[in-house]
């Protein structure tokens, strides 16, 4: 006889439990820099360093204090596109259909807890 375990999803989504529950972080699957995307852009969400600025229409990441101090812009070009302008982004972009970078994954999990947690 074989027992299947079932899970309920939480009823909040926190950084601590979003990599259970994220659909984008399944993406990184087969990126060989994905493993230290998906670490840096947990720690932008546990630190709280991702915001959506109104005026300008776009997300920003905060600098990890001690790290660097550069806020980088991350903008959705539609069509799940996205573009950032940090070092790494600019170095990948012609090289990847869908480039993606630490600052992008980490809005893309912002906008999944926000989503998940309205």
């Amino acid at each position: 006889m074989i027992n299947f375990e079932t899970f309920e999803p939480p009823h909040t989504v926190t950084p601590g439990n979003i990599i259970y529950w994220s659909n984008s972080l399944r993406d990184l699957q087969g990126v060989t820099e994905g493993t230290a995307i998906k670490t840096k852009a947990l720690r932008f969400l546990k630190e709280d360093l991702v915001q959506y600025d109104r005026n300008i229409k776009k997300f920003l990441v905060n600098p990890i204090i001690g790290y660097n101090k550069t806020t980088y812009t991350v903008n959705n070009r539609g069509d799940n596109h996205w573009q950032c302008n940090c070092q790494f982004y600019n170095k990948v972009s012609y090289k990847w259909e869908h480039p993606i970078c630490s600052h992008i994954q980490a809005v893309k999990l912002w906008l999944e807890i926000n989503r998940w947690n309205s």
